[in-house]
């Protein structure tokens, strides 16, 4: 059997939406993490470019008495929260003199901030970084976002819809035979469990289908087979009859006698029309099964049944194994098929017939057996052929095997035919209950 089968072995047994959550959750986690690490690897850098120190830039500008300008820039360290003024003087001849300075202008620059200073390569650093800050969060984001998709699907999706997509073209090619197995326990897995159901639910009813045409086909077989020797008599005395009648040497009772050989083959022939009626009018038959009281119901056909073989002259024996009180089944196709198969039984069975109930493998079987000369090889060998069994009854279509068979199979079970190892024949019933 092909199997179309991927196993996904999930030991989280949580729905999509939780799945794809926790998909989420992973990705938001990582892309933060890795966004910290870019900031504050560009902050380090930016430091490293420009170190953190406690220290500004004292910028002075001072007007001098004729108007001239002057600008001095001093780095000037802090200390805690103060920082030690600074009193710009100047010598002359040994001692210190006030600088000819009108006015005096003092501005402040923190050293961080000091950008200007910086060569053009350490500038382009500087402020790439600050590009990295902002852009690389972002590319993380959408990389994530792209990256977290297409694991959810890859992991998630894209294998069921992938047998999905097998076991639909396979039924669209009307090959069932194959499997799906999907072991996760999400929502497609649900999904594809479905699947599987219908498709086996397909495969089961065009078995099912099959049969019917297959015992339709041997219905046909078996009963333009059976009608030959009817037909072969009728044309026969009739050729005689068209021979013989011109030419004066019949007599009249030889003319009775032909005519009612005639109408025996005729009247066989109008039973295995109406057992083929019968037949068909079975494949519409839909079995009612309910629970019934077995012992009771056991007593009531053990009574008809004796009475009935007593009538021909024979003994019927039974036995009931079964254990179970309450059977579900369908009590009218239960009597039909038993009543079918007692009225071959007492056609060839000598002087008993023997009624046996018992289970096996959760089903109610049933033996029919007898004393006569059992069946025919060719009925044995063809165990799903219909063969129109012939008895003392000449009135009697021998139908009731094809009945009986199809009477099981509607029930859930089947019909086998053997002949006991002392002489007689024997049918095994099995119903599904």
């Amino acid at each position: 059997m092909e199997q179309i089968k991927k196993e996904v072995c999930v030991k989280l047994r949580m729905p999509l939406q939780k799945a794809f959550f926790r998909y989420v959750m992973t990705t938001f986690m990582l892309v933060v993490m890795l966004s910290a690490t870019v900031i504050l690897v560009s902050i380090r850098v930016q430091r490293w470019l420009l170190p953190d120190k406690d220290a500004v830039y004292l910028h002075v500008e001072g007007t001098m008495g004729d108007g001239r300008m002057t600008s001095q820039t001093y780095l000037m360290e802090l200390d805690g929260d103060f920082m030690e003024a600074a009193v710009l003087v100047a010598e002359e001849d040994g001692k210190t003199v006030k600088p000819d300075i009108v006015s005096t202008r003092y501005s402040l620059e923190l050293y961080d901030n000091a950008v200007s200073f910086l060569t053009p390569k350490k500038k382009l650093l500087y402020f790439g970084c600050y590009g990295a800050m902002a852009l690389l969060p972002a590319l993380f984001s959408l990389s994530g976002i792209l990256l977290c998709c297409r694991r959810f699907f890859q992991k998630k999706l894209k294998p069921p819809i992938d047998i999905l997509t097998d076991a639909a073209a396979c039924i669209a090619e009307q090959n069932l035979d194959f499997t799906i197995a999907y072991t996760s326990a999400d929502e497609m897995g649900a999904l594809c469990r479905s699947f599987e159901q219908m498709r086996a639910a397909l495969q089961e009813n065009y078995k099912r289908m099959w049969e019917m045409l297959e015992e339709r086909r041997s219905l046909q077989a078996s009963v333009a087979h059976d009608l030959r020797n009817p037909i072969a008599i009728i044309k026969g005395h009739a050729e005689y009859l068209q021979i013989n009648v011109p030419k004066k040497k019949l007599t009249q009772d030889m003319l009775l006698s032909y005519a009612g050989n005639i109408k025996k083959a005729a009247e066989r022939l109008e039973g295995y029309t109406e057992s083929v009626r019968t037949i068909n009018h079975l494949e519409e038959l839909a079995v009612m099964r309910r629970e019934v009281d077995f012992p009771a119901l056991y007593q009531d056909m053990r009574a008809d049944f004796v009475r009935m073989a007593e009538l021909w002259g024979l003994t019927l024996a039974a036995d009931n194994q079964v254990k179970q009180e309450l059977l579900c089944l369908d009590v009218q196709v239960l009597y039909r098929i038993l009543e079918n198969l007692i009225g071959n039984a007492v056609r060839f069975a000598k002087s008993r017939i023997h009624l046996s109930f018992f289970e096996e493998g959760g089903n109610l079987c049933v033996t029919v057996a007898d004393d006569g000369c059992g069946f025919p090889e060719k009925v044995l060998h063809c165990k799903n052929r219909y063969f129109a069994i012939e008895g003392s009854d000449k009135n009697h279509s021998g139908m009731g095997l094809a009945i009986c068979r199809i009477l099981c199979k509607k029930h859930g079970g089947s019909l086998m035919l053997t002949n006991e190892a002392e002489g007689g024949a024997a049918v095994k019933i099995m119903l599904s209950v």
